[in-house]
């Protein structure tokens, strides 16, 4: 398993880019569960989500994305986006308390899961105010040919892979309230 973030320049470029690869059928890598972030500016960093009004799991996606963001974009109050993609998914606030775990810390990627300390650096390196970044997991990441095409359309892609013992504990997170 890969864990995957594409950045581009300009606030806007990642949600176009996912949309056009959505539009062509191309599997990169898990488009339904691609999250898109972008700063405006040094102040308002915008995510944005798909959560399928039909099963509960945007919400443990967005706990799972949140500490990501945290861990690597530095950014303190993303418990709030696993709040809204509750609401949209027509849960309340108390849902949360009772059927997930505390939230996610900030340093849960990099101690639990172990996610390289180059690879957070990269990141963080990578997504800056004014820039936009597409993130997330693929289990089928093919990486000359899908690098190839990212790049083309603007991209940067850095990576990282996950071993069984990690996606364990990721996926312990996704399961969390089942």
């Amino acid at each position: 398993m890969e864990l995957i973030v594409v950045g581009f320049q300009g606030r806007y470029r990642a949600a176009q880019v996912l949309t056009e690869l959505r539009q062509r059928g191309m599997r990169l890598f898990d488009l339904n569960q691609a999250i898109t972030v972008s700063w405006e500016d040094r102040q308002n960093f915008i995510v944005q989500q798909s959560v399928n009004l039909s099963r509960e799991e945007g919400s443990r996606w967005a706990r799972l994305w949140g500490a990501f963001i945290k861990a690597t974009l530095f950014q303190p109050f993303t418990e709030t986006l696993t709040r809204a993609a509750n609401r949209v998914a027509s849960r309340n606030d108390s849902d949360i308390a009772e059927n997930f775990p505390a939230v996610l810390g900030r340093d849960w990627w990099v101690i639990e899961v172990g996610i390289p300390a180059q690879f957070v650096r990269d990141v963080g390196a990578l997504v800056r105010p004014g820039e936009s970044a597409i993130i997330t997991l693929a289990e089928q990441f093919e990486p000359d040919g899908s690098i190839s095409i990212l790049r083309n359309l603007g991209g940067s892609v850095v990576y990282t892979s996950l071993d069984s013992d990690q996606m364990k504990k990721v996926e312990a997170v996704l399961a969390a309230g089942d």
